[in-house]
């Protein structure tokens, strides 16, 4: 399972995902990213680095935002 580093781009508290900017990718964003419930929806603004896991296969549709890092 390999974490990635990127920055929030966007999160819609209704649905409970989001889009991530990927680090060293200035124009791919991942979109449509769940997000952990265990993060409290304020931590979550846009620019925020977070980190997601994209699962064993790599699959984008697995991927989860797991943690806000800064």
């Amino acid at each position: 399972m390999a974490a990635l580093r990127g920055r929030l781009v966007r999160f819609d508290g209704s649905s409970w995902r989001a889009v991530v900017r990927l680090d060293g990718s200035a124009s791919m964003e991942m979109t449509g990213v769940a997000v952990s419930r265990a993060l409290p929806a304020a931590e979550l603004v846009a620019g925020r680095v977070v980190l997601v896991e994209t699962g064993d296969d790599g699959d984008p549709a697995e991927a989860i935002l797991t943690a806000v890092v800064a």
